[in-house]
Protein backbone atom coordinates (compact mmCIF):
# COMPACT_ATOMS: atom_id res chain seq x y z
CA UNK A 1 0.00 0.00 0.00
CA UNK A 2 2.68 2.61 0.74
CA UNK A 3 4.08 2.25 -3.05
CA UNK A 4 1.33 2.60 -4.60
CA UNK A 5 0.21 5.48 -7.04
CA UNK A 6 -3.17 6.45 -8.04
CA UNK A 7 -2.60 8.17 -10.91
CA UNK A 8 -5.97 9.87 -10.24
CA UNK A 9 -5.23 11.21 -7.05
CA UNK A 10 -1.78 12.57 -8.50
CA UNK A 11 -3.90 14.19 -10.97
CA UNK A 12 -6.01 16.06 -8.01
CA UNK A 13 -2.78 16.66 -6.08
CA UNK A 14 -0.66 18.34 -8.86
CA UNK A 15 -3.35 20.12 -10.24
CA UNK A 16 -3.94 21.68 -6.94
CA UNK A 17 0.07 22.67 -6.87
CA UNK A 18 -0.86 24.56 -9.80
CA UNK A 19 -4.05 26.26 -9.09
CA UNK A 20 -2.87 27.67 -5.87
CA UNK A 21 0.68 29.23 -7.46
CA UNK A 22 -1.27 30.53 -10.47
CA UNK A 23 -2.73 33.26 -8.48
CA UNK A 24 -3.50 36.66 -10.51
CA UNK A 25 0.42 37.90 -11.11
CA UNK A 26 1.24 34.26 -13.16
CA UNK A 27 -2.60 33.80 -14.73
CA UNK A 28 -1.88 37.82 -16.01
CA UNK A 29 0.84 37.18 -17.13
CA UNK A 30 2.65 40.00 -15.07
CA UNK A 31 4.74 37.91 -13.54
CA UNK A 32 6.02 35.83 -16.38
CA UNK A 33 6.54 39.02 -18.04
CA UNK A 34 8.95 40.63 -15.53
CA UNK A 35 10.90 37.27 -14.16
CA UNK A 36 11.36 35.59 -17.54
CA UNK A 37 10.02 37.40 -20.34
CA UNK A 38 11.96 40.70 -20.01
CA UNK A 39 15.31 38.71 -20.47
CA UNK A 40 14.53 37.83 -24.06
CA UNK A 41 16.25 34.31 -24.92
CA UNK A 42 18.18 34.25 -21.59
CA UNK A 43 14.84 34.01 -20.12
CA UNK A 44 14.04 30.16 -20.90
CA UNK A 45 17.48 29.56 -19.58
CA UNK A 46 15.42 30.78 -16.39
CA UNK A 47 11.83 28.86 -16.73
CA UNK A 48 14.42 25.55 -17.21
CA UNK A 49 16.04 26.25 -14.02
CA UNK A 50 12.87 27.23 -11.92
CA UNK A 51 11.50 23.83 -13.62
CA UNK A 52 13.77 22.18 -11.97
CA UNK A 53 13.90 24.07 -8.71
CA UNK A 54 9.91 23.40 -8.56
CA UNK A 55 9.98 20.10 -9.13
CA UNK A 56 12.67 19.08 -6.79
CA UNK A 57 11.22 21.24 -4.12
CA UNK A 58 7.61 19.93 -4.57
CA UNK A 59 8.99 16.39 -4.52
CA UNK A 60 10.69 17.28 -1.03
CA UNK A 61 7.63 19.17 0.82
CA UNK A 62 4.70 16.79 -0.26
CA UNK A 63 6.54 13.50 0.90
CA UNK A 64 7.95 15.66 3.98
CA UNK A 65 4.21 16.10 4.45
CA UNK A 66 2.88 12.45 3.86
CA UNK A 67 5.71 11.01 6.75
CA UNK A 68 5.09 13.98 8.80
CA UNK A 69 1.09 13.99 8.88
CA UNK A 70 1.21 17.39 10.70
CA UNK A 71 -2.00 18.72 12.89
CA UNK A 72 -0.60 22.23 11.92
CA UNK A 73 0.86 22.49 8.17
CA UNK A 74 2.64 25.62 9.32
CA UNK A 75 5.03 23.77 11.81
CA UNK A 76 6.53 22.67 8.76
CA UNK A 77 8.80 25.62 9.22
CA UNK A 78 9.90 24.62 12.86
CA UNK A 79 11.17 21.16 11.53
CA UNK A 80 13.07 22.03 9.14
CA UNK A 81 14.57 25.68 10.98
CA UNK A 82 14.13 24.84 14.75
CA UNK A 83 11.32 26.53 16.74
CA UNK A 84 12.13 29.98 17.22
CA UNK A 85 13.57 30.57 13.65
CA UNK A 86 10.39 28.32 12.43
CA UNK A 87 7.44 30.35 13.82
CA UNK A 88 9.66 33.59 13.09
CA UNK A 89 9.03 32.22 8.86
CA UNK A 90 5.73 30.85 9.55
CA UNK A 91 4.52 34.62 10.48
CA UNK A 92 6.35 36.14 7.66
CA UNK A 93 4.85 33.56 5.52
CA UNK A 94 1.25 34.70 6.73
CA UNK A 95 2.03 38.05 5.94
CA UNK A 96 3.24 37.45 2.40
CA UNK A 97 0.29 35.36 2.10
CA UNK A 98 -1.97 38.84 3.21
CA UNK A 99 0.07 40.46 0.51
CA UNK A 100 -0.42 38.24 -1.98
CA UNK A 101 -3.94 38.61 -1.71
CA UNK A 102 -4.22 42.09 -1.94
CA UNK A 103 -2.11 41.45 -5.60
CA UNK A 104 -4.88 38.87 -6.21
CA UNK A 105 -8.04 41.60 -6.01
CA UNK A 106 -5.99 44.44 -7.56
CA UNK A 107 -5.08 42.10 -10.31
CA UNK A 108 -8.76 41.13 -10.75
CA UNK A 109 -9.95 45.33 -10.58
CA UNK A 110 -6.70 45.51 -13.76
CA UNK A 111 -8.93 42.64 -15.72
CA UNK A 112 -11.99 44.70 -15.49
CA UNK A 113 -10.29 47.49 -16.32
CA UNK A 114 -8.01 46.77 -19.61
CA UNK A 115 -10.46 43.56 -21.09
CA UNK A 116 -13.93 44.39 -20.18
CA UNK A 117 -13.86 48.14 -19.57
CA UNK A 118 -15.48 48.89 -16.38
CA UNK A 119 -14.04 50.71 -13.89
CA UNK A 120 -11.18 48.84 -11.46
CA UNK A 121 -13.10 48.98 -8.19
CA UNK A 122 -15.90 46.57 -10.26
CA UNK A 123 -13.29 43.85 -10.52
CA UNK A 124 -11.41 44.19 -7.35
CA UNK A 125 -15.06 44.26 -4.63
CA UNK A 126 -16.36 41.48 -7.14
CA UNK A 127 -13.15 39.00 -6.35
CA UNK A 128 -13.37 40.88 -3.05
CA UNK A 129 -16.69 39.91 -1.69
CA UNK A 130 -17.01 36.63 -3.71
CA UNK A 131 -14.00 34.72 -1.70
CA UNK A 132 -15.73 36.49 1.62
CA UNK A 133 -18.58 35.11 0.69
CA UNK A 134 -16.95 31.64 0.21
CA UNK A 135 -14.42 32.11 3.91
CA UNK A 136 -17.86 33.00 5.96
CA UNK A 137 -19.37 29.36 4.27
CA UNK A 138 -16.59 27.36 4.46
CA UNK A 139 -14.38 25.56 2.02
CA UNK A 140 -15.46 22.24 1.76
CA UNK A 141 -13.15 19.85 -0.62
CA UNK A 142 -11.15 22.77 -1.58
CA UNK A 143 -8.76 20.45 -3.11
CA UNK A 144 -11.25 18.20 -5.33
CA UNK A 145 -12.36 22.21 -6.54
CA UNK A 146 -8.79 23.59 -7.18
CA UNK A 147 -7.38 20.50 -8.30
CA UNK A 148 -9.89 20.57 -11.12
CA UNK A 149 -9.64 24.49 -12.08
CA UNK A 150 -5.28 23.90 -12.21
CA UNK A 151 -4.89 21.85 -15.33
CA UNK A 152 -8.28 23.14 -16.84
CA UNK A 153 -6.11 26.71 -16.88
CA UNK A 154 -2.87 25.33 -17.44
CA UNK A 155 -3.80 23.43 -20.51
CA UNK A 156 -5.76 26.31 -21.84
CA UNK A 157 -3.10 28.72 -21.82
CA UNK A 158 -0.66 26.11 -23.31
CA UNK A 159 -2.84 25.98 -26.08
CA UNK A 160 -3.62 29.66 -26.72
CA UNK A 161 -0.07 31.04 -26.45
CA UNK A 162 1.37 28.26 -28.62
CA UNK A 163 -1.49 29.13 -31.56
CA UNK A 164 -0.31 32.88 -30.97
CA UNK A 165 3.53 31.90 -31.14
CA UNK A 166 2.66 29.89 -34.26
CA UNK A 167 0.80 32.63 -35.99
CA UNK A 168 3.56 35.02 -35.66
CA UNK A 169 6.70 32.52 -36.47
CA UNK A 170 7.34 34.24 -40.00
CA UNK A 171 7.25 37.48 -38.82
CA UNK A 172 9.56 37.54 -34.97
CA UNK A 173 10.52 40.79 -33.92
CA UNK A 174 14.78 40.80 -32.80
CA UNK A 175 15.21 39.62 -29.46
CA UNK A 176 18.39 41.12 -28.62
CA UNK A 177 16.88 44.39 -28.01
CA UNK A 178 14.37 43.11 -25.28
CA UNK A 179 16.85 42.59 -22.43
CA UNK A 180 17.47 46.27 -22.90
CA UNK A 181 13.78 47.64 -23.59
CA UNK A 182 12.13 45.63 -20.60
CA UNK A 183 15.43 46.66 -18.23
CA UNK A 184 12.85 48.74 -15.89
CA UNK A 185 10.66 45.42 -15.38
CA UNK A 186 13.63 43.22 -14.45
CA UNK A 187 13.71 41.98 -11.06
CA UNK A 188 17.09 41.47 -10.69
CA UNK A 189 20.58 42.04 -12.64
CA UNK A 190 20.91 38.58 -13.78
CA UNK A 191 18.43 35.91 -15.60
CA UNK A 192 19.32 33.29 -13.13
CA UNK A 193 18.84 35.48 -9.98
CA UNK A 194 15.36 36.35 -11.42
CA UNK A 195 14.55 32.54 -11.99
CA UNK A 196 15.32 31.78 -8.67
CA UNK A 197 13.43 34.68 -7.31
CA UNK A 198 10.54 33.37 -8.81
CA UNK A 199 10.74 30.12 -7.46
CA UNK A 200 11.81 31.28 -3.61
CA UNK A 201 8.62 33.61 -3.15
CA UNK A 202 6.54 31.12 -5.17
CA UNK A 203 7.58 28.30 -2.72
CA UNK A 204 7.44 30.28 0.12
CA UNK A 205 3.86 31.18 -0.30
CA UNK A 206 3.38 27.13 -0.84
CA UNK A 207 5.54 25.60 1.43
CA UNK A 208 2.47 25.06 3.80
CA UNK A 209 -0.07 24.10 1.24
CA UNK A 210 1.43 21.62 -0.42
CA UNK A 211 2.49 19.90 3.05
CA UNK A 212 -0.86 19.86 3.47
CA UNK A 213 -0.88 18.28 0.20
CA UNK A 214 1.35 15.31 1.01
CA UNK A 215 -0.83 14.32 3.54
CA UNK A 216 -3.57 13.12 1.16
CA UNK A 217 -1.46 11.51 -0.61
CA UNK A 218 -1.83 7.59 0.02
CA UNK A 219 1.71 6.94 -0.43
CA UNK A 220 5.37 8.46 -0.52
CA UNK A 221 5.37 7.70 -4.52
CA UNK A 222 2.53 8.89 -5.42
CA UNK A 223 3.14 12.17 -3.46
CA UNK A 224 6.48 12.69 -5.31
CA UNK A 225 4.89 12.14 -8.75
CA UNK A 226 2.77 15.09 -7.41
CA UNK A 227 5.59 17.20 -7.01
CA UNK A 228 6.94 16.73 -10.03
CA UNK A 229 4.27 16.60 -12.22
CA UNK A 230 3.10 19.97 -10.50
CA UNK A 231 5.88 21.99 -10.92
CA UNK A 232 6.58 20.89 -14.38
CA UNK A 233 2.88 21.60 -15.43
CA UNK A 234 3.11 24.59 -14.07
CA UNK A 235 6.68 26.19 -15.67
CA UNK A 236 5.21 24.38 -19.31
CA UNK A 237 2.67 27.22 -18.91
CA UNK A 238 5.06 29.71 -18.42
CA UNK A 239 7.28 28.26 -21.13
CA UNK A 240 3.89 28.76 -23.70
CA UNK A 241 3.13 32.53 -22.20
CA UNK A 242 7.36 33.54 -22.87
CA UNK A 243 7.82 32.51 -26.51
CA UNK A 244 4.05 34.16 -27.03
CA UNK A 245 4.98 37.31 -25.29
CA UNK A 246 8.21 37.40 -28.00
CA UNK A 247 5.76 37.21 -30.71
CA UNK A 248 4.48 40.59 -29.47
CA UNK A 249 6.76 42.07 -26.71
CA UNK A 250 6.56 45.80 -27.84
CA UNK A 251 3.04 45.94 -26.35
CA UNK A 252 3.22 43.67 -23.97
CA UNK A 253 5.59 44.90 -21.84
CA UNK A 254 2.91 48.48 -21.31
CA UNK A 255 0.35 46.43 -20.29
CA UNK A 256 -0.93 45.31 -17.13
CA UNK A 257 -2.41 41.69 -17.89
CA UNK A 258 -0.44 40.93 -21.30
CA UNK A 259 -2.22 37.65 -21.61
CA UNK A 260 -5.12 39.06 -22.35
CA UNK A 261 -3.84 41.16 -25.23
CA UNK A 262 -2.34 37.46 -26.38
CA UNK A 263 -5.69 36.15 -26.19
CA UNK A 264 -6.89 38.96 -28.49
CA UNK A 265 -4.49 38.36 -31.25
CA UNK A 266 -6.48 35.21 -31.99
CA UNK A 267 -10.40 36.28 -31.41
CA UNK A 268 -11.58 38.32 -29.09
CA UNK A 269 -13.61 35.70 -27.80
CA UNK A 270 -10.40 33.41 -27.00
CA UNK A 271 -9.61 36.18 -24.73
CA UNK A 272 -13.19 36.65 -22.83
CA UNK A 273 -12.83 32.66 -22.24
CA UNK A 274 -9.42 33.28 -21.19
CA UNK A 275 -10.15 36.42 -18.76
CA UNK A 276 -12.93 33.68 -17.35
CA UNK A 277 -10.09 30.90 -16.90
CA UNK A 278 -7.87 33.40 -15.23
CA UNK A 279 -10.49 34.98 -13.26
CA UNK A 280 -11.19 31.23 -12.08
CA UNK A 281 -7.06 30.75 -11.05
CA UNK A 282 -7.46 34.27 -8.92
CA UNK A 283 -10.24 32.74 -7.41
CA UNK A 284 -8.58 29.16 -6.93
CA UNK A 285 -5.93 31.15 -4.83
CA UNK A 286 -7.17 33.64 -3.26
CA UNK A 287 -9.61 31.76 -1.25
CA UNK A 288 -7.28 29.15 0.41
CA UNK A 289 -5.18 32.10 1.48
CA UNK A 290 -7.92 34.21 2.48
CA UNK A 291 -9.01 31.32 4.63
CA UNK A 292 -5.77 30.15 6.28
CA UNK A 293 -5.20 34.42 7.44
CA UNK A 294 -8.85 34.04 9.10
CA UNK A 295 -8.16 31.36 10.57
CA UNK A 296 -4.77 32.24 12.03
CA UNK A 297 -6.15 35.31 13.45
CA UNK A 298 -8.77 33.25 14.97
CA UNK A 299 -6.44 31.32 17.45
CA UNK A 300 -6.18 34.77 18.99
CA UNK A 301 -9.72 35.87 18.90
CA UNK A 302 -12.89 33.90 20.22
CA UNK A 303 -14.86 31.91 17.89
CA UNK A 304 -18.18 34.04 17.93
CA UNK A 305 -16.07 36.87 15.93
CA UNK A 306 -15.33 34.87 13.46
CA UNK A 307 -18.24 36.40 10.73
CA UNK A 308 -16.65 39.92 12.18
CA UNK A 309 -12.62 38.85 11.39
CA UNK A 310 -14.05 37.25 7.77
CA UNK A 311 -15.55 40.47 6.89
CA UNK A 312 -12.72 43.19 8.29
CA UNK A 313 -9.65 40.70 6.16
CA UNK A 314 -12.47 41.55 3.11
CA UNK A 315 -12.37 45.31 3.14
CA UNK A 316 -8.48 45.55 3.90
CA UNK A 317 -8.11 43.50 1.01
CA UNK A 318 -10.00 44.57 -1.44
CA UNK A 319 -8.78 48.63 0.18
CA UNK A 320 -5.05 47.73 -0.49
CA UNK A 321 -6.08 45.64 -4.20
CA UNK A 322 -6.89 49.27 -5.24
CA UNK A 323 -3.68 49.81 -5.49
CA UNK A 324 -1.27 49.30 -9.08
CA UNK A 325 -1.25 45.51 -9.65
CA UNK A 326 2.22 45.94 -11.81
CA UNK A 327 3.91 48.20 -8.85
CA UNK A 328 2.68 45.66 -6.33
CA UNK A 329 4.32 43.23 -8.05
CA UNK A 330 7.14 44.44 -8.65
CA UNK A 331 7.59 45.82 -4.69
CA UNK A 332 6.44 42.38 -2.91
CA UNK A 333 7.76 39.73 -4.55
CA UNK A 334 11.74 40.16 -4.86
CA UNK A 335 11.59 41.20 -2.27
CA UNK A 336 10.38 37.99 -0.47
CA UNK A 337 12.03 35.93 -2.70
CA UNK A 338 15.31 36.54 -0.87
CA UNK A 339 13.63 35.27 2.24
CA UNK A 340 12.47 32.14 0.37
CA UNK A 341 15.78 31.50 -0.96
CA UNK A 342 17.17 31.35 2.90
CA UNK A 343 14.01 28.95 3.39
CA UNK A 344 14.71 26.77 0.57
CA UNK A 345 18.47 26.63 1.89
CA UNK A 346 18.15 25.47 4.94
CA UNK A 347 15.37 22.80 3.41
CA UNK A 348 17.81 21.60 1.15
CA UNK A 349 20.96 21.28 3.58
CA UNK A 350 18.55 19.38 5.97
CA UNK A 351 17.30 16.88 3.52
CA UNK A 352 20.22 15.80 2.41
CA UNK A 353 21.81 15.89 6.03
CA UNK A 354 19.37 13.58 7.07
CA UNK A 355 20.01 11.22 3.95
CA UNK A 356 23.66 11.10 4.73
CA UNK A 357 22.77 10.47 8.52
CA UNK A 358 20.22 7.71 7.21
CA UNK A 359 22.88 6.16 5.16
CA UNK A 360 25.54 6.02 8.00
CA UNK A 361 22.98 4.58 10.35
CA UNK A 362 22.25 1.44 7.87
CA UNK A 363 26.20 1.09 7.01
Amino acid sequence: MGQQIDWKNVLKLSGAYMAYLIGSGFATGQEVMQFFASYGKAGIAGIVLSAILFCSLGVTLMTRGYELQLEHPGDIFRVYCGKIIGRLIEYFTLLFLFSIVVIMISGTGAIAHEHFGVPTIVGLLGMGIITMITVIFGLKKLVDIIGAVGPVIVVLTIAICLVVFLKNIGSLPSLDTLPQAAKDLQPAGHWWQSSVLFFCYNILAGTIFFTQLGQQSRSKKEAAAAGILGGAGLMLAVLAMVIAMFAHYPKVLKLEVPVLYLGDTISPWVAIVFSICILLGIYSTTAPMYWLIKNEFMRMIPAKFGIVVTIGLGIIFMLGGSLPFGKLVAMIYPFVGYVGLAVVIIIFIRTIWAKINTQKSKA
